[in-house]
């Protein structure tokens, strides 16, 4: 859904935390998911902003947590995601960060063990069960894509068969033959499961998409959860779920995918 600009201003400052969520989305007639991706990107952007004042803090962070207050406190206190007052106080431990959550079954039961488990339960953009649900649905937008291309007859090479064949830059898709979309012929379809604002655009234009623009000629990019309407790349097709709608419940799983947690 194309958003003006004033209306995702409203948005984006509406928005705190998850709690937010369900009730700005009936407000403003936007999918869950949709306002979802625009949290996270908020809070990334905060994030980026705190991180090194948060960091530069940490032994007092920790001398908080021995007195008794807990990680999730002291994150929220500082205003940053409980995964990354985990990786400050582990720090601060001398207690390897990887070693520690990923073998976090093997510890014995404690005050550590059981708070950095709450923290990263909590933790609905940092964590690592965030980071594997949003590759879940970067999966899901992906073979969403397959689909809508297979029904239609259009062949393709996926990024995996540009890469076997020695690609380094590779869209997610690359149709064998143009595709014609609002009069564009388009020859390479890049699949985004998040909300295409400013900056994510132009984050991907440097990293992607001028390449595959200059390797491939004029592609479709599809931010699946929405882009603001002043958004654009040398006439290349922008498109979200809409553009898609007859892909029915895939479309509306992928809109509303574990929004809850």
């Amino acid at each position: 859904m194309r958003m003006d600009i004033e209306t995702y201003n409203k948005i984006y400052d509406s928005l705190e935390s998850v709690n937010d969520v369900e009730s700005v989305a009936e407000q403003f007639s936007q999918p869950i998911g949709t306002i979802y991706s625009i949290l996270n990107q908020k809070t990334v952007t905060k994030v980026k902003r705190n991180f090194s004042r948060v960091k530069n803090n940490s032994a007092r962070h920790l001398r908080q947590w021995k007195k008794g207050k807990s990680i999730t406190e002291i994150a929220r206190k500082n205003d940053i995601p409980a995964t990354l007052m985990v990786s400050m106080l582990l720090k601060e431990m001398d207690i390897p960060k990887k070693g520690f959550i990923r073998n976090l079954d093997e510890y014995p039961d404690g005050r550590l063990k059981k708070e950095v488990m709450d923290a990263m339960e909590s933790d609905v953009f940092f964590s690592p069960k965030a980071h594997d649900l949003h590759a879940e649905k970067g999966e899901m937008g992906e073979s969403l894509l397959a689909t809508w291309l297979t029904e239609r007859g259009l062949t393709y090479r996926s990024e995996n068969d540009l890469r076997a064949e020695g690609f380094t830059k590779t869209p997610d898709f690359l149709l064998d033959e143009p595709l014609d979309v609002d009069g564009v012929q388009v020859s390479w379809i890049e699949s985004k499961a998040l909300f295409g604002d400013e900056k994510e655009h132009a984050y991907y234009i440097k990293k992607q998409f001028r390449e595959y623009e200059e390797n491939y000629g004029i592609g479709m990019i599809v931010y699946w959860y929405g882009f603001i309407d002043t958004i654009s790349y040398n006439g290349n097709i922008i498109k979200d779920f809409e553009f898609f709608a007859g892909a029915g419940d895939m479309v509306e799983e992928l809109l509303n995918f574990k929004t809850d947690w």
